[in-house]
C-alpha cells in the first residue's frame, strides 16, 4: 500500500470529520474525508475543488471564511467550541479545530479542520436546560401553593381568634368610657383622681392597640420575611391573641421562657402561626381533663444535649455542637395515638370531628418551621400525661450563615 493510500485509509476510518482548504485557491476544499460526508451528507466528489459558497449557505460560509482567515493570521490552531452547519439534512453542529499547514512540497497554505458532530450533545444540553427552566418554574409554583396554603391556614386561625380578640379590646374599650364619664362631669381641678384616671386610660388606649395590631401583623400576606426577634416577645405576642380562648377553656397557662436567650432570625406572623396552630390543638387536646394545663418553655442548648432529638442532628442545617433555642409546648390532654404518630404533618390528615379544620395545620405547621431552618416533633409525655411539641431553632448568628 502507498504511503497516499495509507493516508486516505486513515483519514477515511477516523471517527472525526476531517477536511483540508487551500487557502491560496480561494479556500477551495482539497480534502474531505468519509466522515465528512456522513455529517454533512456530502459526498467528496461534489465537495473537493468547491469553496464555502458553493456548498453552504451565504451566512454560514462568511463566518466559516471569517474564522479561516482568523487562523491564518494568528498562525496557531483556534478551537470553534459549536460551529452550526446547514446542510441538506438539517442544521448540525460541529466542534471544529482548524489549524493552519504549509504543504512541504506543494508550498500551498492549507487549512485543515478537524470536527466532531456535537449534534445530539447540544440537543440533549437544551432539552436539559428547558427542564431545569420547567423545573424552576414548577418549583416556584409549588412554593407560591405553599405560601397560599399557609396564608389558608392563617385567616382560618382569624376566624376562630376574631371573636377572642374582640371580646380582649372590649375591656379596654370599658375603661375608655368609664374614664371619658367622670372626666365629663363638673369636677374639682384639684381632684386626686384625675391623674390616675388618666393614666388607666392611656393604659386601655395601649392595651386595644395592642391586641388589634398583633391581630393586623398577624393577618398580613407577605412573602417570608425573617427578622432577629426574641422568643420571649414571640410568646407575648401570641398569648395575647389567644387569651379569650385559653380561659374560656379554662386551661392554666406556665411559662418557663429564659430571659438571657440568644435572638432567633424568624418571621414574627408566620412564626405566630406555628405557636397559635399549636396551642389551640393543646387546648382541644385537653377538653375533656379535670384541670388542663399549659406550659410553655424555652432554653437555648449545644445541640448534643437536646434529648431525643437525632433527626435534627442530621438536618442540613445543624451541626453537632450548634447552638440552639429549644421551644416546647406540653399539654396534659389525651395524648396521640400510636396508629396516628406517623400521620400527624400528613397533609389532610386530622383526629377532628368532620367538618371541623382543614387537616392541613400540622403540615402548614412543620413547612413553615423548615422555612425557618429548624426542627419540629410531636410526641406523647411519659406516662401518657399528655403531649409535648419540641421546636429546635438555629440562632440567628447560624442563621446567618446558613
Amino acid at each position: 500500500m502507498s504511503r497516499s493510500s495509507l493516508v486516505e485509509s486513515v483519514l477515511d476510518n477516523l471517527p472525526v470529520a476531517v477536511f483540508a482548504k487551500d487557502a491560496t485557491d480561494d479556500f477551495r476544499f482539497v480534502l474531505w474525508n468519509q466522515k465528512q460526508e456522513v455529517i454533512t451528507g456530502l459526498q467528496a466528489e461534489k465537495a473537493v475543488g468547491r469553496n464555502d459558497y458553493d456548498l453552504f449557505s451565504k451566512e454560514s460560509a462568511d463566518y466559516f471564511r471569517d474564522v479561516d482567515k482568523a487562523v491564518l493570521k494568528k498562525g496557531k490552531p483556534l478551537e470553534v467550541p459549536d460551529e452550526v452547519v446547514e446542510t441538506a439534512l438539517g442544521e448540525i453542529h460541529m466542534k471544529t479545530v482548524k489549524i493552519p499547514v504549509v504543504d512541504s512540497e506543494t508550498g500551498r497554505l492549507l487549512v485543515v479542520g478537524i470536527s466532531e458532530d456535537i449534534t445530539e450533545r447540544v440537543k440533549a444540553r437544551e432539552q436539559l436546560e428547558k427542564m431545569n427552566k420547567d423545573l424552576s418554574k414548577t418549583n416556584q409554583e409549588l412554593q407560591d401553593t405553599q405560601m397560599q396554603l399557609i396564608q389558608a391556614e392563617k385567616l382560618e386561625s382569624i376566624g376562630r381568634l376574631a371573636a377572642g380578640v374582640a371580646h380582649e379590646v372590649k375591656n379596654p374599650l370599658a375603661m375608655l368610657l368609664l374614664g371619658v364619664d367622670y372626666l365629663s362631669k363638673d369636677l374639682d381641678p384639684e381632684d386626686p383622681n384625675i391623674d390616675e384616671i388618666l393614666i388607666q386610660m392611656k393604659d386601655a388606649i395601649h392595651r386595644a392597640d395592642r391586641i388589634v395590631r398583633g391581630l393586623v401583623d398577624f393577618s398580613s400576606n407577605r412573602s417570608l420575611t425573617k427578622e432577629e426577634t426574641t422568643v420571649t416577645s414571640l410568646v407575648e405576642e401570641v398569648l395575647l391573641l389567644v387569651r379569650h380562648e385559653i380561659t374560656k377553656a379554662s386551661v392554666k397557662i406556665t411559662e418557663d421562657v429564659s430571659e438571657d436567650l440568644p435572638p432567633v432570625y424568624l418571621d414574627t406572623s408566620k412564626f405566630q402561626q406555628v405557636m397559635i396552630n399549636l396551642i389551640m390543638n393543646a387546648v382541644h387536646a385537653m377538653a375533656e381533663t379535670e384541670k388542663p394545663t399549659l406550659k410553655i418553655s424555652a432554653k437555648a442548648m449545644s445541640l448534643e444535649e437536646v434529648e431525643k432529638n437525632q433527626g435534627a442532628r442530621t438536618y442540613k442545617v445543624f451541626r453537632k455542637g450548634d447552638l440552639v433555642v429549644v421551644l416546647e409546648i406540653r399539654d396534659n390532654g389525651s395524648g396521640i395515638s400510636d396508629a396516628n404518630v406517623a400521620k400527624l404533618f400528613d397533609p389532610f390528615f386530622t383526629t377532628k370531628a368532620t367538618g371541623v379544620g382543614t387537616g392541613l395545620g400540622l403540615s402548614v405547621v412543620r413547612k413553615i418551621v423548615e422555612l425557618h431552618n429548624g426542627e419540629i416533633s410531636l410526641n406523647n409525655r411519659k406516662n401518657n400525661q399528655g403531649a409535648i411539641v419540641q421546636i429546635i431553632l438555629p440562632t440567628r448568628a447560624h442563621a446567618e450563615v446558613t
